[in-house]
């Protein structure tokens, strides 16, 4: 009896011990969007834990002693709490969007203080609100070292970007673009349209940003340096962009709605044409320098000429509409996410016959399959819809004819009001634009599928492998009509023409990546840490593409082929490259403070010679976290001081050439087979053999500045950088007697150097009634030079030179010197600093450059209970630009009856003793004085107001009401103003310098309304 008391009591004492020694921690964890179904609550330092239910509870017991909880949410910061004596602990997690994190490419995210190299981020928040297609357009004036040129206005069209200068005169000098982790396409062009003359027509350049919804991305990052660009290798030259779409975050589903209405105005920089009446004034001034008798003078133009004044700029442009529709839903638990987005674009262009559509959709899911096994996918499906006018040569181009056609002429028949053909009826008329532009069609259709499947499994503690495999498969179909009954079409033909021209095309472009990464991660002794990876990768690209046309058809109802009398330029091609590579990368950090990195990449690939298809690539780089060591850690001054530098070789595997602007063998001998030999087949030698041929080279040095001071109110960085490019792939010059003009070689050295400073302030945080200000300042100077020639001997290239010890894209150019006051002809400088009427007396001279000396931008954000305000301030200065549209619109009679610029009356020559910049007007132009020469080069320099938005979000106490958990209000403006001495359309061009009647770019303004659920 005793016993069995003694035992009662014994159990009693360790039931209520027990007891004592644990208790229960109950709670709620929520985020700003509600409660987080699935989160994990976990004692800290053991694999303890337990997640919430439905509503966000949870119930933990914990051991007496226990300190800490850790709660972990995917997508969301993990959240460490002290336990204490409290009983009950809610929790509220934070977005993981908010920690500064970069995008690093093959070695994940990293940290501000982890970086070694020069990489700059720009948020999709940033961007999704800009209605434009092109994201390297929106990204203009947010990154440092990142020229971003939208040199046409014309929707689809493909935005330039340039990272620290150009690296190349040959191959293709744009960045490599990797979307989630793959390597896409680098903008081929697709085409497989032909033109009457046999030339290829204007095409859909693919633009790999231009199929992809703003809205869907998360971030784009811009890697700049060696270090950065490293693991890229033989494609990293020219720096690498990488994009990330959106992932679901767990918890309740998330839906958003984003719609975006706008109009978007001509801008012509303040351009005019002459006035009938001017235009006749003029051209019976020239006939009479030009000794015509009055008889002939009165013939030339219409009796009731000046009764009319056609605008015909007015009749070629117009408001463009835009607008854009998208709605996402995200959310997910603890195992499996998604992101899933749906959206249409449309652009209606200033120009008629110029239209943009996009129907794109995304699906991003994400799934933990256990502790050790995860995978993926990402995958983006759209269709865009192009439809352009006709390219600037032709007769039926609106951009043409806005400029050129005579202002007493009507595109109207003035009794019945109906558009009129464009012939008989007037004098000198061009064409009828307004009627052939809805005839003569552009169009072109894109189908795109880019995504990949991913997955990843920790092998052991810090050892995984992930894997990816990933397709690009693009679909283009084009067709270009030439009515029969238009200016091209044949009918100024005295034979009849060709009544009428088809041509169609179709190619399919196709891009398969796989790859393989073991990565390693250990810490010992919570000082060293090491991260080592290294990895295979393989892509295979395939293009096959066909095109044919016609002519003759009986009326403009049946436009199809088979409707065709006559068959016409039939083409069909295919072609493929391979790329194969291993690479490595391994990083040591010592206490966070002293980081060291290396990476190699050993590439082949089938477009280089024999001798030369595989190199390796490589850089070492290395930080010092200065405000880490002791001399300044108790400075509060300092948040952030950190040193890097870097040096390292990739490399550019993209050879351009002028006919095949994506050359897949550039180093193989080639023939041609067409019916060269009395209509019988037959091979021509078509490219001379290159077994040496081999990548081009780009070494580059760093050295940067990441500062904080005033507890991060002041941040940013500064670097400098070196940039030299080897080996320079280029079509040589060679004797004509070998059957061939040119040669694929590597050649000369070409030096950038610059300065790179970004600098954000937090003017005020958290001031009276919650009102902030942030601005960011961004400059970038950059000095190119090219080094090295063969035998040091210039490569002249049109109005251009390559010379020694002078930038690309130097001008070079006969300096013209206004007009003889005497004589009223044209004079030009000579070598020995004379003036000569001689055109060919004069002396070629490099006298401009077409790249800036430097570029910048000014952007201030300010937020005031609800009302948020953005203004970007873009500037471009020290470049030239050839206009070349001049030597049409401003020719002194040279194409007599061709509308001109209303400048052309100013200025000019008219009798002895005058002092002016232009000759006397004469029939047929006066001595070459519309020849290439200093004359039409221009200053380009500008100040743009590139982007201004203006927005209001609902406050919580309404939405609550309405039980939505955002709205958002805005009006955007794009482009509302830019200053420049500029004379044309437009000083924002691209990198070759020269414009010829280029569709304006032109001023947006956009309403939009996001409203999230």
């Amino acid at each position: 009896m005793k016993r069995k008391l003694l035992l009662s009591m014994m159990l009693m004492f360790l039931l209520v011990s027990s007891a004592w020694a644990q208790r229960t921690i109950t709670g709620t964890v929520t985020s700003a969007d509600g409660a987080l179904p699935g989160a994990t609550v976990q004692i800290k330092g053991t694999t303890q834990g337990t997640q919430t239910d439905m509503e966000g509870r949870y119930s933990i017991s914990v051991p007496e002693g226990t300190e800490t909880l850790v709660y972990r949410f995917v997508g969301y910061k993990v959240v460490e709490e002290t336990i204490g004596n409290r009983t009950v602990i809610d929790v509220t997690m934070a977005d993981g969007a908010l920690e500064t994190v970069f995008v690093t490419g093959y070695t994940g995210n990293k940290t501000r203080e982890e970086l070694v190299s020069a990489i700059s981020v720009v948020e999709g928040e940033e961007i999704a609100q800009v209605p434009l297609t092109d994201v390297n357009q929106l990204i203009q004036g947010r990154v440092a070292g990142a020229q971003t040129t939208s040199s046409v206005g014309q929707p689809g069209a493909v935005a330039q970007i340039r990272v620290r200068g150009t690296g190349s005169v040959g191959a293709n000098r744009s960045p490599l673009y990797v979307i989630d982790g793959v390597i896409v396409q680098d903008s081929p062009d697709l085409s497989a349209i032909y033109t009457n003359d046999g030339g290829t027509e204007t095409s859909l350049i693919q633009d790999p940003l231009s199929n992809i919804n703003p809205n869907d991305i998360e971030n784009i990052t811009v890697l700049k340096d060696a270090v950065a660009v490293a693991l890229y290798g033989s494609r990293g030259a020219n720096g690498v962009i990488l994009v990330t779409t959106k992932a679901g975050k767990g918890g309740k589903t998330k839906f958003k709605l984003s719609s975006q209405y706008g109009t978007t105005t001509p801008n012509f920089n303040g351009y005019e044409n002459l006035s009938t009446d001017q235009y006749l004034d003029y051209y019976t001034e020239a006939l009479e320098n030009s000794g015509f008798p009055q008889s002939v003078i009165d013939a030339q133009f219409p009796n009731d000429a000046r009764n009319t004044n056609t605008n015909w700029v007015d009749e070629a442009f117009r408001t463009g509409i835009t607008q854009s529709h998208d709605l996402s839903a995200s959310g997910g638990n603890e195992k499996t996410t998604f992101f899933v987005s749906g959206s249409y674009f449309e652009q209606q262009g200033i120009l008629i016959g110029s239209d943009f559509d996009r129907y794109s959709g995304r699906v991003n899911i994400n799934h933990k399959a256990n502790d050790k096994f995860s995978f993926g996918t990402q995958l983006n499906v759209s269709y865009t819809d192009r439809r352009s006018a006709s390219p600037g040569n032709q007769f039926n181009s609106p951009l043409l004819g806005a400029y050129l056609n005579a202002p007493y002429d009507s595109p109207r028949d003035p009794v019945t009001g109906e558009l009129v053909n464009g012939v008989g009826y007037a004098t000198f008329i061009q064409d009828n634009f307004v009627r052939t532009t809805a005839l003569n069609k552009r169009n072109s259709g894109t189908f795109r599928t880019l995504g990949n499947l991913n997955a990843s499994y920790k092998i052991i503690k810090g050892l995984s492998l992930d894997a990816k495999v990933g397709i690009d498969w693009i679909n283009l179909s084009e067709k270009s009509i030439t009515d029969l009954t238009t200016s091209d079409g044949g009918l100024r033909d005295p034979d009849g023409g060709v009544r009428g021209r088809i041509t169609q095309g179709i190619t399919e472009n196709f891009t398969l990546t796989s790859q393989a990464v073991l990565r390693y991660n250990r810490t010992f002794n919570e000082v060293h840490t090491f991260d080592v990876l290294v990895g295979g990768e393989t892509q295979s690209n395939k293009n096959n593409s066909f095109g044919t046309g016609g002519t003759g058809f009986a009326n403009g109802l049946l436009l199809t082929l088979n409707s065709a009398a006559v068959p016409e330029s039939t083409f069909g091609a295919s072609s493929d490259n391979n790329f194969a590579s291993v690479f490595a990368n391994a990083n040591y950090s010592y206490m966070g403070k002293y980081r060291l990195t290396a990476s190699v990449r050993r590439d082949g690939s089938s477009r280089f010679g024999a001798n030369n298809q595989s190199a390796t690539f490589w850089a070492v780089g290395g930080s010092w976290s200065v405000k880490d060591e002791s001399f300044l850690q108790d400075v509060e001054i300092i948040n952030l001081l950190k040193l890097r530098a870097g040096y390292g070789i990739s490399g550019n595997a993209n050879f351009s050439t002028q006919d095949s602007p994506n050359n897949n063998f550039p180093s193989l001998g080639l023939y041609s087979f067409s019916a060269a030999y009395n209509g019988q087949p037959a091979a021509v030698p078509s490219q001379i053999a290159n077994p040496n041929l081999k990548w081009e080279r780009t070494s580059q040095f760093d050295v940067g500045l990441d500062f904080g001071i005033l507890k991060e109110r002041i941040n940013g960085s500064i670097d400098y950088y070196s940039r030299e490019s080897v080996d320079l792939l280029f079509e040589v010059p060679v004797p004509s007697t070998t059957g061939f003009t040119t040669r694929n070689d590597n050649i000369g050295k070409i030096r950038n150097t610059g300065v790179e400073v970004q600098v954000v302030t937090r003017n005020i945080v958290g001031g009276r009634d919650g009102f902030s200000w942030t601005s960011t300042f961004l400059f970038t100077s950059n000095k190119n030079e090219v080094v090295e020639l063969p035998g040091g001997v210039d490569i002249v290239q049109g109005t251009q030179v390559l010379r020694e010890g002078e930038p690309v894209r130097s001008f070079y150019l006969r300096d013209y010197q206004g007009a003889d006051p005497e004589t009223g002809a044209p004079t030009w400088l000579t070598e020995e600093g004379t003036l000569t009427s001689s055109y060919g007396d004069a002396n070629r001279r490099i006298v401009g450059n077409a790249q800036p000396k430097w570029y910048g931008s000014f952007i201030n954000s300010v937020s005031y209970k609800g009302i948020d305000f953005s203004a970007l301030l873009y500037v471009v200065q020290g470049n030239s630009l050839y206009n070349d549209t001049r030597r049409i619109t401003d020719s002194d009679g040279a194409f007599y009856a061709l509308n001109q610029s209303a400048a052309t009356i100013e200025d000019r020559w008219r009798q002895p003793g005058d002092i002016a910049s232009r000759p006397q007007a004469l029939i047929g132009g006066n001595l070459n004085a519309n020849q290439a020469s200093t004359r039409y080069l221009e200053d380009a320099s500008y100040v743009r107001l590139r982007n201004v938005t203006l927005g209001y979000t609902l406050p919580t106490s309404v939405l609550s009401k309405a039980k939505l958990a955002g709205v958002r209000v805005y009006v955007q403006g794009t482009n509302l103003w830019t200053a420049t001495n500029y004379t044309g359309f437009d000083p924002e061009a691209s990198e070759v310098g020269t414009e010829f009647f280029r569709y304006p770019n032109g001023k947006a303004l956009t309403f939009g309304l996001d409203i999230t659920l």
